[in-house]
């Protein structure tokens, strides 16, 4: 389970960031979301949070300690679908 989620959430925010001109072939899981490699503005970040939140029901920054890396973003995911 945590690797098709961890393979979903690189599948979506690599596609933005190749949309924005990008190369990245993985994605950084410790960088900060909003990391300057990544080439993702807020606008960005909020398409990324909406598309999980569709695809998984969890929304990220609706949790208790909201996510700030993209490991933690996987990780509050599973969180949230565990409870």
């Amino acid at each position: 389970m945590e690797e098709q989620v961890a393979r979903r959430v690189e599948e979506i925010v690599l596609a933005i960031h190749r949309r924005n001109g990008g190369t990245l072939e993985q994605l950084p899981w410790d960088a900060p979301l909003l990391a300057r490699e990544l080439r993702l503005d807020s606008l960005d970040l909020a398409e990324v949070m909406a598309a999980v939140e569709k695809e998984f029901g969890v929304s990220p920054f609706d949790q208790e300690r909201p996510p700030r890396t993209w490991r933690e973003l996987v990780t509050c995911i599973l969180q949230a679908r565990k409870e």
